[in-house]
């Protein structure tokens, strides 16, 4: 596995969902990978649940010596991550 994996959920990223976008996560960093890109262009909802495992992710990448990169947000989510904060865990990219 190369240092950064790439994942793109889709749909809701909210405590419906989060169980299998968690899983998937854990499972990219399991595998060896140090920093993950999330591509959130298909994401329209994010919720606490959601954010938590944001904030996890970029704990565990971060003790990887790597980073946590969220790349095609949509404004509203974009908005959601920058009011909580969570831009100074994390890389915004466009």
């Amino acid at each position: 596995m190369t240092d950064i994996a790439h994942y793109q959920p889709v749909g809701r990223f909210d405590a419906t969902t989060i169980k299998q976008h968690e899983a998937e996560l854990r499972r990219l960093l399991d595998a060896g990978a140090h920093s993950i890109e999330l591509d959130f262009s298909g994401i329209e909802f994010l919720s606490s649940a959601g954010l938590r495992v944001l904030l996890v992710t970029a704990n565990l990448t971060e003790v990887k010596g790597g980073t946590l990169r969220l790349k095609g947000t949509r404004p509203e989510i974009r908005e959601v991550i920058l009011t909580v904060g969570f831009d100074d865990i994390l890389q915004l990219n466009d």
